[in-house]
């Protein structure tokens, strides 16, 4: 008995024991939840609503009509299908998306189109690292910035911006993007086009905005009002910006077709390294204010008019920027250099030659091998790749230095290896000789160290002619292929007069450089 209930009492204080071993979730540990709209909840706001920090709201494709505010949470919203297939509509009652960040917050905006918002601006941040990238922001009637971040470390990245317009003549600016407020905000990988602004900035605008970097972005076809400065970027007040691998094309303004800044006193400027910087109304660059620590190094800038191409303004300082190593053209016979900034041209690296750049009707800003802006840049400083990516400085010219280019573009080495190519025809004979015809394929391998090849068969030949010249010849030999294409299979006739007849068929391999190679393979009736 007395064992028996020694053995009773052991069970339950073996379950007491493992009530205390079992380890409890730590505070502000609890596992992250993914809330599905519209399967968990009808609307985006309300999955934010319920996410706790670290969660994920993930969105179905579908018009999302709302206004959406993260409520400071850290937390992601994105969409399962990307921006083509799910919207958020903001039906023009306000700011579309509200995402106000901690200072050691990364709450997340990705996978959206982002339109109809009115008022300030489609979508608002603040303060901290918020990430905003890989949506459409379009369409959306604002006053600063379809994107606007405000004493923000924000990273506003990978989107298409475009279309966007005025609905108010003040504010600070900025038809795409809106940094006001000092920070640190990155925009990078950006598309910003067709952008307007009712005052400056049409691209963007940079407003007390600290030490921002913009890079990698193409800003095309943006405009700035008539009085407004700066098509593509303005800077004003305290906008110490860092400025690399942009393509700012096409913009317009009353003032600096594609950049202008104005640096309050004792401020240092921006750094403009290695954009390009072309076809922009009026001048590609003006520069003013007490700008004598600011920096144009290793850009290609380009003006077709009567304006100055650089020009340098008198506002209180005397001194111009730091020019070194650019390419400025003026194709319209204007001058070059205009205001404070006297003609660097042959000094400090600096040069005035067509750019030779590859399509710049068709939008392609790229150098071509021969540019004079090749191995023409200064390394220090310079960024490491350029806007597709590739790495600087290469060694463009062949003399065996690498020397970074001027531009957004660094030409990258051209490809002279061709592809490799390999076919046999099966059969390779066709016998008897019995004037019938046989199904042949080709089984042909082609490859590249660019990872594309292009295949097509050229020629397909008789070393007989068609319909010979023997009793019961029959026209026709060679039926259903088709060159010009990648065809490997069709009909040769099992046909010959006197001696052996060979049909040769002949491939060609293509890589994206214009590399070929030619592989033969032959089909004899014996």
């Amino acid at each position: 008995m007395r064992r028996l209930r020694r053995g009773v009492l052991w069970l339950p204080m073996m379950i007491l024991w493992a009530m205390f071993l079992v380890p409890l979730p730590a505070e502000g540990t609890a596992a992250a939840a993914v809330l599905r709209v519209p399967q968990d909840h009808p609307t985006i706001q309300a999955a934010v609503d319920a996410a706790a920090p670290g969660d994920t709201v993930l969105v179905s494709p579908g018009t999302y009509v709302e206004l959406i505010d993260f409520l400071g949470k850290e937390i992601t919203v994105e969409s399962t299908d990307g921006p083509a297939t799910t919207i958020i509509d903001g039906n023009q009652a306000g700011t579309v998306v509200t995402i106000n960040a901690g200072a050691d917050q990364t709450p997340v905006l990705r996978g959206f189109t982002v339109r109809n918002g009115s008022g300030e601006t489609g979508i608002f941040t603040q303060n901290g690292p918020a990430l905003i990238e890989g949506n459409r922001v379009t369409g959306n009637s604002i006053c600063s910035g379809a994107i606007q971040a405000a004493f923000s470390a924000a990273t506003i990245r990978n989107n298409v911006i475009s279309g966007n317009h005025p609905n108010c003549s003040g504010g600070v600016g900025g038809g795409g993007i809106a940094v006001r407020g000092a920070g640190t905000v990155t925009v990078a990988d950006n598309l910003i086009t067709d952008n307007s602004s009712s005052f400056d900035g049409g691209g963007i605008a940079l407003f007390a905005a600290g030490t921002p970097v913009i890079s990698n972005n193409v800003i095309s076809n943006n405009s700035a009002a008539s009085f407004g400065a700066g098509g593509g970027i303005s800077m004003f007040n305290l906008s110490d910006a860092l400025i690399t691998n942009n393509i700012i094309v096409g913009n317009t303004a009353g003032q600096g077709g594609g950049i202008y800044w104005l640096v309050p006193s004792g401020d240092r400027g921006p750094i403009v390294m290695n954009n390009t910087i072309a076809d922009n109304g009026g001048s590609a660059v003006i520069a003013d204010g007490f700008d004598v620590a600011a920096r144009l190094v290793n850009n290609i800038l380009l003006s077709s008019g009567a304006q100055a191409t650089l020009h340098c303004g008198d506002f209180n300082d005397p001194n111009p920027p730091v020019i070194e190593h650019n390419d400025v053209v003026n194709t319209g016979g204007g001058p070059r250099y205009g205001g404070l900034c006297t003609d660097r041209t042959g000094l400090d690296g600096n040069i005035s030659a067509d750019p030779a750049f590859a399509a710049p009707a068709a939008g392609d800003y790229h150098i071509t091998p021969g540019s004079p802006a090749v191995d023409a840049g200064r390394n220090a400083g310079a960024p490491t790749t350029d806007i597709d990516g590739d790495p600087r400085p290469l060694d463009g010219n062949g003399d065996g230095i690498p020397v970074v280019d001027l531009g957004a573009d660094e030409l990258s080495a051209r490809d002279t290896v061709p592809p490799t190519i390999t076919c046999a025809a099966t059969p390779a004979t066709l016998s008897p000789a019995n004037h019938r015809l046989r199904p042949v394929h080709v089984d042909l391998s082609a490859g590249d160290d660019s990872g594309t090849v292009t295949v097509t068969l050229t020629s397909v030949t008789s070393s007989q002619p068609d319909s010979g010249l023997g009793r019961g010849d029959v026209p026709n030999d060679i039926q259903g292929w088709t060159t010009g294409a990648d065809d490997r299979d069709g009909l040769l006739r099992a046909e010959r007069f006197g001696t052996a007849r060979g049909y040769t068929l002949t491939y060609l391999a293509a890589d994206p450089a214009g590399n070929t190679a030619t592989c033969r393979t032959t089909v004899t009736v014996p």
